[in-house]
């Protein structure tokens, strides 16, 4: 059976994890029942691993071209693991993050080693663990094959000190996902918030998701928006998408391609560079896969008429020195419509009636999309490997909507996305233990909008084109610098360059962005281990020190050094308590720095007042017109900030049970960042007058501007990219009241959150089969933005479109033989409107899911041999979402796009058939 197995390294030697199960790794001594078929080595490594529960690393070339024998019975992991290895020339020893590292058995034979196993049981992660067993280290003796994990620079080291989320295919396979994208939405350390194709026409609180007119999806790790979470595939950066630059879409990269999936829960700006503030997710690709395999996956409502489709074809190929592995797959997905949804109210039209075309209005938009990736390794003799990735995907997207004005006019909008990202990679090991690695990526996104407005006077489509590149050349050296009683000194320094371009024009209206940006840094990183199994004592186990850290200098911005530190103490075994603080810097997306955006608008007052039911704050403002202001400031700052994370992770087994429970606080401080003003009691933006009339002191200088004379008013208009418009109620740029610039884009003084992330699993391997549960919670404790050190705070937690206290999904499995089976609860706490005495409540929110598979062996009769069927039901007791205020403007119904979801309950049964 064609299983992958493949794990990664950015651009090194495309090493191979398997991890199964989550817990302590079950003891290699304790005796179990295994069913491993006869398959290619790298194929049996991976079942072992997901049997046994053990995570396993191995390099893809290494494995590559030997067969396994089948192993069946009673045995212990041990056992089962000499029997694999027999006859390969390969040894299994302890390695990162209690995994088992598969090696090549050393030339020359160690004196000190003459008296152990092959096979070792794995105890906790020692760095340099092997420098007791070799009495003089040869280059013959050891290869370099050790995974980089996301997160570190480090080789054959987990970054343990910070919180990381590994998800294997299995793991991505058994969520009941069909989307990249919809795996990370399941995620309750990711606010469902920001640019989502939930909310086509973006949020109120959130300026920048209105920028998504190709409907695409961001992360949003901490709720901290799309600038906040660093999104890489293969450990490489990707070019950014949406009118602005600020988000990588999610929806380009093939669930089908995906091998394992890392989320960061921490600030890593010291390994990364500027844009991972609130987390880094690591999308790595299959790349070590023998046979082919083809998958069929068809999906629909039970209440509607939105179904979906995907089909993937992989084929991959491997020799003694290297593979080369290619994935397609192919997506399409009918649009939801507010008709198919009678539950839920439509926005009403400036006029108050409700918009009467609900078959019009798309709750998602149509999309179809076309992916291929190929990945290809080869070593070139015992010491040069090259490595190669290339992505290409195209997504054509159709969505209709009902503006919101008087006269309720549809739109229509078609937009397509193609992406090309390719990158390629050489390692060269210098010594046993020093590796350099070159790697050089380029990442291209085009895409293109047509809008049409269907209101009888047949005008032309408005025609946007829009594009980033982003070319990247990466030199790092890494290794061991000195044996120390506590473990072997690690450390690695690297070198980036970085040329990022970006540009925004609708046709008609000419250039609306043009920027480019120049980047060099220089990193490092080094782990110290204090204490280890050589001078352990009581009460300390372990003792490491990680220290990082990054300087940047862009060609717009100037430079920036920012540090990372990490502590590890393991008091006991099974016990490990860690600690980390950070700092970074971002700058403005390439978008933002070259925006020609500025735009405003003259409207009544009056009229602005009866559409929001706003008292008259003074009889000075009554009659008066309005200035507007929107789009990007001209003179913004770098934003920074700086993360603080706490936790602990335990690890316990009983007989022939596995515990493990992980802990994490956190606390972000966000200065200077990007965004709109917030309004107390997170009211709309058209309030703020009224509240800064009575109170000055509650908005930035220059937030609200009141009576501003001729020279004010010219200082403005020479600002803007465009004539200003007059709508709403004026008729002429006169009698001007204030000025309003809330809604515009600015360096505001801070965004503020802490909270905890708390993971449970369990795991039994009982006599009926294997029993396994989990948790997965993250509880906020606060979330706050300041306008100004002089303002007040604005507790933005719990509150319409904003993160809420609270989000878990916990799980239910159970596998004998073939089958397996898992159960989820999804939780959403509820929360009110806003702030203000009269707020709406909105309920809470629980959905579960469920996730059925049968997969029958190699040697079943005929097609059914290695063949895989699946049937996952999402939301499965159709829960509506709980019912929320519309928002015209926006084209929000009556639920919160950013915390809930109108699909209801969603069916889908799948085929995957390996050969």
């Amino acid at each position: 059976m064609g299983k992958t197995m493949g794990l990664r390294q950015r651009l090194l030697a495309a090493v191979v994890m398997s991890v199964a199960g989550a817990g302590e790794v079950l003891a290699q001594a304790e005796v179990q029942e295994l069913r491993l078929e006869a398959a290619p080595l790298g194929e049996a490594l991976r079942a072992f691993s997901a049997q046994t529960g053990q995570p396993v690393l191995f390099s893809g070339s290494l494995v590559a071209g030997h067969m396994a024998p089948a192993v069946q019975g009673t045995m212990s992991g041990d056992a089962a693991l000499e029997r694999l290895l027999a006859g390969t020339g390969l040894e299994a020893v302890e390695g990162p993050g209690d995994a088992l590292v598969i090696r090549a058995v050393p030339a020359v034979p160690v004196e000190a080693r003459q008296d152990e196993a092959p096979v070792r049981t794995p105890g906790p992660r020692r760095p340099g663990a092997d420098r007791d067993e070799p009495a003089v280290r040869e280059e013959s003796d050891l290869r370099i094959d050790t995974v980089k994990v996301t997160g570190t620079s480090l080789r054959g080291f987990a970054p343990e000190s910070s919180p990381l989320l590994m998800f294997d295919r299995d793991d991505l396979l058994r969520s009941g996902a069909t989307s990249t994208e919809q795996f990370i939405r399941q995620l309750p350390q990711n606010f469902k918030g920001g640019s989502t194709e939930f909310a086509s026409g973006g949020l109120p609180n959130d300026k920048n998701s209105a920028q998504n007119y190709t409907f695409g999806t961001g992360a949003n790790l901490r709720g901290l928006g799309s600038r906040g979470t660093l999104v890489l595939l293969n450990g490489n950066r990707l070019a950014p998408t949406s009118a602005i630059g600020d988000f990588v879409d999610l929806s380009l990269i093939p669930l089908s391609a995906l091998d394992r999936v890392d989320v960061l829960t921490d600030g890593a700006s010291a390994i990364y560079g500027g844009d991972a503030v609130a987390g880094v997710i690591n999308f790595v690709l299959r790349d070590d896969y023998e046979g082919a395999e083809t998958s069929l996956r068809y999906g629909s409502v039970t209440d509607g008429d939105m179904e979906e489709i995907r089909a993937s074809q992989t084929f991959g190929t491997a020799w003694n020195s290297g593979n080369v592995i290619a994935t397609y797959e192919y997506y399409l997905r009918d649009e939801l419509t507010l008709a198919e949804r009678p539950g839920l109210a439509a926005p009403p039209l400036q006029t108050g009636d409700p918009i009467a075309q609900r078959e019009a209005f798309d709750l998602l938009p149509e999309q179809e999309r076309n992916s291929g990736v190929v990945s290809l390794r080869q070593e070139l003799g015992p010491q040069l490997s090259l490595s190669g990735t290339g992505l290409y995907s195209r997504r054509e997207v159709s969505r209709s909507t009902v503006f919101a004005g008087a006269a309720g006019i549809v739109t229509r909008s078609d937009t397509s996305s193609e992406s090309v990202a390719l990158s390629a990679g050489a390692d060269y090991d210098l010594s046993a233990s020093w590796r350099i690695s070159s790697d050089i990526t380029y990442n291209r996104i085009r895409n293109n909008e047509i809008l049409n407005r269907f209101d009888g006077r047949g005008a032309p489509p408005t025609v946007s084109d829009f594009s980033s590149d982003l070319l990247s050349f990466d030199l790092q050296l890494d290794g061991d610098v000195i044996d120390l009683p506590g473990g072997t000194v690690k450390a690695a320094i690297g070198t980036q360059l970085r040329e990022e371009t970006f540009d925004f024009e609708t046709r008609g209206f000419g250039t609306i962005r043009d920027g480019r940006r120049d980047v060099t840094a220089v990193y490092g990183e080094v782990l110290i281990p204090l204490v280890g199994p050589g001078n352990a004592m009581t009460g300390i186990e372990r003792l490491d020190i990680n220290l990082s850290g990054r300087w940047d200098d862009y060609s717009d911005f100037g430079s920036s050094a920012n540090p990372k530190i990490g502590l590890l103490w393991a008091p006991a075994d099974g016990l490990n308590l860690r600690s980390s603080y950070s700092e970074s810097f971002a700058p403005p997306t390439v978008g933002q720095s070259g925006a020609l955006d500025r735009i405003a608008a003259v409207l009544s007052y009056d009229f602005i007042r009866g559409v929001y039911g706003i008292d008259l704050p003074d009889p000075s403002l009554d009659g008066v017109n309005l200035i507007q202001v929107n789009g990007t400031a001209d003179d913004l700052d770098p934003e920074t900030s700086r993360t603080f994370t706490a936790g602990f992770d335990y690890e316990a087994r009983a007989g022939r049970q596995d515990w493990s429970l992980s802990s994490s606080y956190y606390d972000i401080d966000f200065e200077n960042r990007l965004g709109t003003t917030p309004v107390p009691g997170n009211l709309n933006l058209n309030f703020a007058p009224g509240l800064a009339f009575d109170n000055p002191d509650l908005f930035p200088p220059g937030t609200i501007t009141f009576f501003p004379d001729e020279a004010e008013i010219d200082a403005l208009l020479a600002s803007l990219s465009r004539p200003i418009i007059i709508t709403g109620g004026a008729t002429a740029l006169e009698n001007i009241g204030f000025i309003n610039r809330v809604s515009q884009t600015r360096n505001l003084a801070s965004t503020r959150t802490r909270g905890l992330d708390l993971r449970l699993t369990y795991r039994a391997d009982t006599d009926e089969g294997l029993i396994s549960a989990g948790l997965n919670a993250n509880y906020i404790i606060d979330f706050v933005q300041q306008a100004a050190q002089t303002t007040p705070e604005v507790e933005a937690l719990n509150t319409l479109y904003s993160p809420v206290d609270l989000q878990a999904r916990a799980s239910l499995g159970f596998a004998r033989g073939g089958f397996t089976g898992n159960f989820f609860v999804n939780y959403t706490a509820g929360y009110r409107t806003d702030n203000s005495p009269s707020a709406r409540r909105i309920g809470s929110w629980t959905t579960a899911d469920l996730s059925l598979a049968y997969e029958f062996d190699v040697d079943a009769p005929g097609l059914l041999s290695g063949t895989v069927f699946d049937l996952s039901l999402s939301n499965l007791f159709d829960e509506a979402p709980p019912n929320a205020p519309t928002a015209s403007r926006f084209g929000i119904t009556s639920y919160d796009p950013a915390n809930a979801s109108p699909i209801g309950r969603f069916v889908a049964v799948g085929l995957r058939k390996s050969f």
